[in-house]
């Protein structure tokens, strides 16, 4: 109604300018009137605009849809690693906080009984020697033993691997792992291991080192010590030989660390049979050429066997790993028993 009150009084103002122009001149208007569009019902319009959106589909807003949605996986991925290993790190910091207080602890210990053992009478001190000699001797008896009687590094139970009770603090570890899991950018992460897959080892994300953030496995985890101080643990992984090296190194002491050796096997995407080969110890020696470095070979056969005794049997008799997430700097696996392992590369 507006629009045609406008219209109306605009032509009456052009008539009106023409009709009083002087002598028969007219007067130049300043403003030319467009035609009408012609009138067309809303239902046309919304289906000329449906036909030309799908004549002429927006491609460069479908692929942004799908960019948006791979960078939104990327910043939860982002979110969940810098959660995990920040949660690694407090669980680090709290076992550090304990080895100390347990170191402590000893120390005060030694320390009493220094000054309880001064106190002591004569007679009591001999029979304290008689009895720790005695001691060695059973000891010695015992060492010569057979193997399967002994409580040595070949036994059944020392192949079964531990876990630790990691508290609160490292079940919350293992809930971010368990979530990042789900979100593993890597669907086949043994491709190129051994050339697994008709991939070369060269494209395998397995290769390099890696450092060890958080475990629950016993045999992975060095306490602080009063003799060898705090333990650095890593792992080298070799793609080509389908090698697995530990490294371990310590603070101080004789001992300053060992390798242990384990080659890997494919099994399937996700999981690797392992096999144990060898332990290098490094002792600081006064002849490092000769005893600094001691090798032990270690029977396989025997040791799958000693495995397999800890396992159920419709499980399998080798050890084995399985991978969960790995990306360009994070790995996550569990083992055969159930231990979860975080690392993260060094570059």
């Amino acid at each position: 109604m507006k629009a045609f009150t406008f219209l109306s009084v605009a032509l009456f103002w052009v008539a009106a300018t023409s009709a009083s122009a002087p002598n028969g001149g007219s007067f130049k208007t300043a403003f030319v009137v467009a035609p009408l569009p012609s009138p067309r019902t809303k239902s046309s319009v919304r289906s000329s605009s449906i036909d030309a959106s799908t004549n002429q589909p927006d491609l460069e807003k479908f692929n942004n849809v799908i960019y948006a949605t791979d960078d939104t996986m990327d910043m939860l991925r982002g979110e969940l690693k810098a959660r995990l290993l920040k949660a690694a790190d407090d669980y680090s910091a709290m076992r550090a906080k304990t080895d100390d207080l347990v170191l402590r602890a000893k120390e005060f210990e030694e320390q009493t009984s220094t000054v309880a053992s001064k106190k002591q009478r004569l007679v009591p001190r001999l029979l304290g020697k008689i009895v720790r000699k005695i001691s060695r001797r059973k000891h010695k008896k015992n060492e010569d033993k057979t193997l399967s009687q002994s409580q040595g590094i070949l036994t059944s139970d020392s192949f079964k691997q531990m876990k630790l009770d990691v508290g609160v603090t490292g079940n919350k570890v293992i809930e971010l792992a368990e979530q990042l899991s789900l979100l593993n950018p890597t669907p086949n992460p043994t491709l190129g291991f051994k050339e697994y897959g008709g991939v070369t080892p060269n494209e395998s994300k397995l290769n390099g080192q890696w450092k060890l953030r958080f475990t629950t496995a016993s045999d992975a985890s060095f306490a602080v010590t009063k003799e060898r101080g705090s333990a650095t643990t890593s792992q080298i992984i070799d793609a080509k030989k389908g090698r697995f090296t530990n490294v371990v190194d310590f603070e101080k002491g004789k001992l300053r660390g060992f390798r242990v050796v384990v080659n890997g096997k494919p099994l399937s995407n996700t999981d690797i049979q392992l096999a144990f080969k060898s332990v290098k110890l490094l002792r600081k020696s006064r002849l490092p050429w000769l005893f600094g470095e001691i090798t032990i070979r270690l029977p396989s056969r025997l040791i799958r066997w000693l495995a397999a005794r800890n396992r159920p049997e419709d499980e399998r008799n080798a050890p084995y790993l399985s991978l969960k997430y790995l990306d360009e700097d994070l790995r996550i696996h569990t083992t055969d028993s159930d231990n979860w392992f975080v690392q993260s590369r060094i570059s």
